[in-house]
Order: C-alpha cells, then structure tokens, then sequence
C-alpha cells in the first residue's frame, strides 16, 4: 500500500469517527432537547391544572360566600351579613341608623294568594328598598318580611331614610299577578346617639320600636324608653300590644 493510499485510508478514519462522534454528540444532545421539551410540557401542564384548580376554587368560596351572606329569595344581603355590616359600622364609632322595617298583613297575601305571590311581594320590596342604597345606606333582609336599612348617619339621616321607606312601601301599591296590592310598612328605629355602638343592642331596640310602630296600625316609631325591654319567652312582636300612655 502506498503511501498515499494510507494517508488517504488514515484522514477517511479519522472523519468517519469524527462524524461517528459528532452524531453520538447530536443524537444524545436531541435526547436531552426531548426530554426538556417533554419537561417543559409537563409543567405547563402542571401550572395550567394548577390555575385552573385556584379559580375553581375561588369560585367555590365565592358561590359559598354568597349562599352564607345573601338572601335568597330578594338576592338583598341576609341577617348574617347586615350583622356584620353593622358591627364593622359601630367599630369606627361614627353616628350610626338602624332600621327594622315589618309588613303589616303579610301573611294574609300568603294564605290568600299563596307563597309564590308572597315571594313575589318580599321581592319588590327588596327592589324599593335597594334603590333607596346609597354609600350611607345598607339594606337587607333578616327574616320573614323583616327587612333592615343600616344608615351611616345621625338621627336627621335615620328619619330621612325611614320616612322615604315608609313611603314608598305604603303609599305605592303593589302588582301581583295583575292585582294591585296594598301593604303598610311598620317601620323602628334607633341610633347610636340613643343606643350606644353595640350592634346587638342597635338591631334589638330598633326591632322594639317596629313592634310599637305595628301595633299603631303600621307607622314610624322612634325607640323610646318607655318601650321597656325584650321579655325572655319571645321576641317584641310576639307579646301582647302595649299601650301607649
């Protein structure tokens, strides 16, 4: 063999395991691409579950949120949440309203025209007391057909508001089922002015004033001392009707 032919066979060799190596290389270099491309997906994946895991979550504790503080039946807020309100209200230590508003007769629209047309009557209700809403003004509904405004406001702001809700629920008739339904609003109130910042106290003395406004044939009552107190067997609108001296 010349010695040509060998430096030809020796330079081919070495090529050959040269381009052997560099495919070894881009092959091993192609798996490791692989793998962190199947790497990266995986963890896409894993932040994409994980996001969507967070919103179904957030969504949970909305819906929750919202079965716990809002009435269902006039989508207001319920006890639960005008309570809260209220006690977060007393805490600045600002004058404070509030309001029990009653339905003098309900019950009869719910053994007359049945508990659909009652529903009915709750709901437009709610939707004369939310537009009295503004900034220094929270309505709900506690229970029954007992609503509740909670006013961030002296004693002028408590009568302004419990006069315009007075009104507009008995002085506006209602329609039901075609029917043009009249209701009277029994409406309480107090302030911190008279009741101190306790929330209970606030919500209970008010709830004693409605009670006198309801036995008065559906008016507007102010708390007053003279009202007494809650008995221990039953709440202010189940005692007997008092007498005013």
């Amino acid at each position: 063999m010349s010695q040509t032919t060998n430096t030809l066979l020796t330079a081919t060799g070495g090529l050959l395991a040269g381009l052997t190596t560099a495919g070894l290389w881009a092959l091993h270099l192609q798996t490791h691409l692989t793998r962190a491309r199947t790497r990266t997906r995986n963890q896409k994946r894993v932040i994409l579950q994980a996001h969507t895991l967070i919103e179904t979550l957030r969504t949970e504790r909305d819906t929750y949120h919202q079965q716990a503080t809002q009435d269902d039946t006039t989508g207001l807020p319920n006890r639960r949440a005008a309570i809260t309100h209220l006690t977060h209200a007393t805490e600045t230590h600002n004058d404070v309203g509030v309001i029990v508003i009653d339905l003098v007769g309900f019950k009869l629209i719910n053994d007359r025209l049945g508990h659909r047309a009652g529903n009915t009557l709750l709901s437009q209700v709610a939707e004369r007391l939310r537009r009295l809403t503004q900034s220094d003004v929270y309505p709900a509904r506690l229970s029954g057909d007992e609503f509740t405004l909670i006013v961030h406001g002296g004693l002028d702001r408590t009568i302004s508001v419990a006069a315009r809700a007075w009104w507009d629920i008995s002085r506006i008739p209602f329609l039901l089922d075609g029917r043009q339904i009249d209701i009277v609003a029994s409406v309480g109130y107090t302030t911190t002015h008279h009741a101190g910042h306790d929330p209970d106290n606030l919500l209970h003395l008010a709830d004693i004033a409605m009670y006198w406004a309801k036995t008065n044939g559906g008016v507007i009552h102010a708390y007053a001392e003279h009202m007494g107190d809650t008995p221990t067997d039953g709440r202010p609108r189940d005692w007997p009707p008092p007498h005013e001296n």
